[in-house]
């Protein structure tokens, strides 16, 4: 048993045992536990643990501030919640949703309904730390609103994106998000669309499609060949041994056979079938050619010479030829017979690109590839030093507008062409910029809240992602943003100085990507040394005079600014359905029973009708359609839940009758739903009413008692709100 299962063990005991558990989650540093009987911790017990700094009850859950290592405490902790349970007949939608996924359910519907609606979202697609949306009308997004909502640090326009940042969690708030949109939405861009947008946004949002489904496996693969030489440069590994050949091959082989993953990529980016693309790029990688170019061998298409180069590796042929062929490829798909089009569109469209790229793109492409990579080195030969420091000092401010993604290709058609980049070298210090000015922030701050965030962060800046920093840490008190940025600017003017290059491959940031600036024939030259001072230039710079003139954040008000809480009255609830009332602890579901996910009552439906208890709109209808999110004009979030499991049914037996964002009024008809065939399938047809939002109420009263009739103008519920007591909470300036 290690460390973690024991500090587990310790909590259940001390918390009354894991059946007194309702829920639990973490969040980036606390755990957090929904419990059955509160009066049943011992909090002597968990004073006695000396891995948690601290616990209290809040919103009707147990935090426990644990720290850095809080994923691995959870785990163990899980694994001991759930011993015993038998998952083995559990199939997709039977396993209930946990607090946490309801939270980024309500993080995404908030999402969606401020940026304008499903209907204004063309598109979707998600990078390491941002939702970025095509919008058809940008305008319609509330910035500010979208920017005070928990979970979000930040939103960007930039590349024609409208880029909401969420950090570490995007993908689960991303997979939350698309079962709202219509389907397949992430993929649908129509013309016209494209048309509205200038020419270099376009360009840049090309290039985010092109390079961002592959850009993690590419740094990793960068991470890969750069530890490969660390090794052979201390002696540790032999470049001719067993394990260097395979491990290089998995490193070096996406590399190598770039054109194929560029080909794929770029396919599905111009919308053709993206084989089609990666057979055009292997043709270029193709090995019988490949030695035909080493062997200086004359060869011709037709009779026509063609001029061979070499192709592995690169970048822009593969982009041109692809982007040529999707011209064809649309063009036959158009106006070849459906019955032609699976085998003789791409058939027609790969034998008259290969040759056509082989003939006339690569040549062309391959020459501008290599007088685009002489131009960048000829202008960082003239100017390095102040290059070095002008860029590296923007950088930063660069990637917040999404315009990094333009350096990509010249970043990685250096390497291809030249066989290194200086220009990566040099701004590859601003990560750890930025870094040590959140250390140095996270360090002199007195709000434990702030902290919370600043260290998850902090370590996720040195693994070379920023964005948690830059809108977590940095950029909310902006002065901080501007000492990192300083630190390096500086750092990058060193690295121009050293001349230090990247090889090889492409590092995306942090500590692991330090070895791919190490040359394989010269080792740890004055270059490389340079480069690492860089980096500590940079981090020590901006950790100094941060820590000196940057701001000090409290946990007073000192550095906060007052908002208003979330409009809220009291609120009479009708029944939505008719039938016999059932006390929600009576409800053969644990996170109904345990008010997991807010107080209410039950109803056993005595009709097959259900009805808008109160007016106001409504904020989601289930795809299963077995539940609906309604909202008052006086703040009240419900939900109406018909039966137990019904999602399984997949919306059948449920018939609705609004659409999300419709305004209803007491008494509208929300849905139907066929009780009789829903019993004979085997599901509990009681309906739980819960107010999902209750803590912004001071109490939710239950208008009736257990066992009695209520029709649809009866009072179930009053969520009710002392006035005088509602006052204003602090949020970081």
């Amino acid at each position: 048993m290690n460390r973690y299962e024991e500090v587990a063990q310790a909590i259940l005991k001390a918390v009354g045992g894991k059946n007194n558990i309702a829920e639990a989650f973490h969040c980036v540093a606390r755990i957090r536990l929904f419990l059955k009987d509160p009066r049943k911790v011992a909090d002597s017990k968990l004073q006695q643990i000396p891995e948690i700094y601290e616990f209290n009850f809040t919103e009707q859950q147990l935090q426990i501030l644990i720290g850095n290592d809080v994923n691995q405490y959870y785990e163990a902790l899980m694994k001991y919640i759930n011993s015993n349970k038998d998952y083995s007949n559990a199939k997709k939608g039977k396993i209930k949703m946990s607090r946490s996924i309801e939270r980024d359910k309500k993080l995404a519907d908030q999402i969606v309904e401020l940026v304008g609606g499903k209907s204004n979202i063309s598109s979707l697609i998600h990078c390491v730390t941002r939702l970025r949306f095509k919008l058809k009308d940008e305008n319609k997004a509330n910035d500010e609103a979208i920017k005070e909502l928990k979970g979000v640090m930040g939103v960007a326009h930039a590349g024609g994106q409208y880029q909401v940042i969420i950090g570490n969690d995007v993908a689960d708030i991303y997979d939350q998000i698309i079962p709202l949109l219509d389907t397949n939405i992430k993929e649908k861009t129509s013309d016209n669309e494209e048309g509205n947008t200038n020419i270099f946004n376009r360009f840049i949002k090309l290039l985010t499609r092109i390079f961002t489904p592959f850009l993690g496996t590419l740094a990793a693969a960068g991470v890969l060949k750069g530890f490969l030489v660390l090794l052979t440069v201390l002696h540790v590994l032999s470049a001719k041994s067993g394990t260097y050949l395979i491990l290089n091959a998995a490193g070096d082989a996406l590399f190598y056979f770039l054109p194929i993953m560029v080909g794929f990529s770029t396919a599905r980016a111009f919308k053709i079938n993206e084989f089609v693309g990666a057979v055009i790029g292997g043709a270029l990688c193709y090995p019988a050619l490949v030695a035909a170019y080493q062997a200086k061998q004359s060869i011709d298409f037709l009779g026509i010479p063609v001029v061979l180069m070499s192709y592995p590796q690169t970048l822009i042929p593969a982009i041109v030829a692809v982007w040529l062929a999707s011209i064809l490829y649309k063009f036959l798909n158009k106006y070849l017979p459906a019955s032609l089009r699976l085998i003789f569109t791409p058939l027609i469209t790969i034998a008259i690109s290969v040759p056509l790229t082989y003939l006339v793109v690569g040549p062309i492409t391959s020459w501008l590839s290599q007088g685009l990579a002489s131009i960048v080195l000829w202008i960082y030969a003239r100017a390095s030093v102040l290059a070095g420091f002008v860029l590296a000092g923007i950088w930063q401010a660069v990637v917040l507008m999404g315009l990094h993604w333009a350096f990509i290709p010249i970043f990685l058609n250096n390497i291809a062409t030249k066989g290194f980049d200086p220009i990566n070298a040099m701004l590859y210090c601003t990560v750890f910029g930025q870094t040590g000015a959140a250390l140095a922030m996270v360090i002199k701050a007195k709000d434990v809240k702030f902290k919370e965030v600043g260290w998850p962060a902090i370590i996720s800046g040195f693994l070379g992602i920023t964005e948690p920093i830059i809108y977590g840490v940095t950029l909310p008190h902006k002065k901080s943003f501007i000492f990192g940025s300083i630190g390096s600017a500086f750092g990058g003017a060193i690295a121009a100085i050293a001349n230090a290059k990247m090889f090889g491959g492409f590092a995306s940031g942090g500590i692991f990507g330090i070895p791919m600036f190490i040359d394989q024939k010269a080792g740890i030259n004055f270059s490389f040394i340079g480069f690492c001072l860089s980096l500590v230039a940079a981090f020590v710079i901006a950790f100094i005079i941060t820590f000196i003139w940057g701001d000090k954040v409290t946990s007073g008000d000192d550095n906060k600014k007052q908002v208003q809480l979330a409009e809220v009255k009291d609120e009479s609830i009708n029944a939505p359905v008719s039938g016999t009332v059932v006390e929600l602890n009576q409800v053969k579901d644990d996170v109904f029973s345990a008010g997991t996910i807010g107080k209410g009552i039950a109803i056993m439906p005595d009709n097959d009708e259900v009805r808008a208890p109160f007016a106001g709109k409504v904020v989601s209808v289930f795809p299963t359609k077995h539940a609906i999110g309604l909202k008052s004009e006086n703040g009240v979030e419900l939900l109406i839940h018909l039966g137990i499991d019904t999602v399984n049914l997949s919306g059948k037996y449920f018939s609705s009758k609004v659409v999300d964002g419709q305004k209803v009024e007491k008494g509208d008809l929300l849905e139907t739903f066929d009780r009789a065939k829903i019993q004979k399938a085997g599901y509990d047809t009681v309906v739980p009413v819960i107010v999902t939002n209750s803590v912004d109420f001071d109490e939710i009263i239950i208008e009736k008692k257990s066992g009695t009739h209520v029709g649809f103008t009866d009072q179930l519920l009053v969520a009710a709100v002392d006035q005088e007591k509602r006052a204003v909470r602090a949020v970081p300036a």
